[in-house]
């Protein structure tokens, strides 16, 4: 009976959480009540107490979960640049794809002010995008490497870019709820950016892997 209780006390508090993401959503984070939270899920506004100390540790749950489109993936195919324009279409994808996702980033980025008690939450976003700007640094160092893209390319300067570049698309892609900005051009967008970096043509890359890196380009 012990473990069915916890089983049910997990439910409730993934409902809590799910009900609050989605009113956090609809009406912004400072206009709701924790009452307004627990009618959405039903059930009493103690039992929302008795998982969450206040909406800010409500705000918190909701929060661990937008990690997930601050990811590249595990994308396997193509060379690095390829590698990481797939991992930024994936993460567009399900944006496009997941009502979960979408109502995530709306509470994030346009639907609640990071001040108060939620002050911190602002530096704890900024921290998520360390494993982003890691996995774009690695593979911007190996597309130098392959001599893709000019030899003095600072991989770390070009991850940062790329992570400014996709934090603007997603906010703009969410706001753009009409799709007459970003929506209908957000993958031609990201493939544009990515091939801004390259030093030579897409379609010359397997010649390349086949002979190895071209010769140093001793142009400025």
């Amino acid at each position: 009976m012990a473990r069915k209780t916890k089983a049910e006390a997990a439910l409730t508090k993934d409902r809590i959480v799910t009900c609050a993401r989605q009113v956090f959503a609809r009406d912004g984070v400072t206009n709701t009540s924790l009452e307004e939270v627990a009618r959405v899920a039903g059930v009493t506004r103690g039992a929302v107490y008795w998982h969450f100390r206040n909406k800010a540790d409500l705000f918190m749950a909701v929060r661990s979960q937008t990690g997930l489109l601050i990811q590249l993936g595990q994308a396997k195919v193509g060379d690095p640049l390829q590698r990481l324009e797939n991992g930024l279409l994936q993460a567009l994808q399900r944006l496009s794809e997941e009502t979960a996702a979408q109502e995530t980033y709306e509470v994030m980025l346009w639907k609640c002010e990071y001040v108060g008690e939620f002050a911190q939450v602002r530096d704890d976003l900024i921290g998520s995008g360390r494993l982003f700007l890691d996995d774009a640094e690695t593979l911007y160092r190996e597309a130098r490497a392959a001599g893709i893209v000019a030899a003095n390319l600072d991989p770390k300067t070009a991850a940062v870019a790329t992570f400014c570049f996709y934090a603007g698309i997603l906010k703009i892609w969410l706001g753009d709820t009409r799709g007459t900005i970003l929506r209908q051009h957000a993958q031609q967008a990201i493939a544009h950016h990515i091939a801004q970096q390259r030093r030579i043509p897409l379609a010359a890359t397997r010649q390349v892997d086949r002979r190895g890196p071209p010769a140093k380009d001793s142009s400025p």
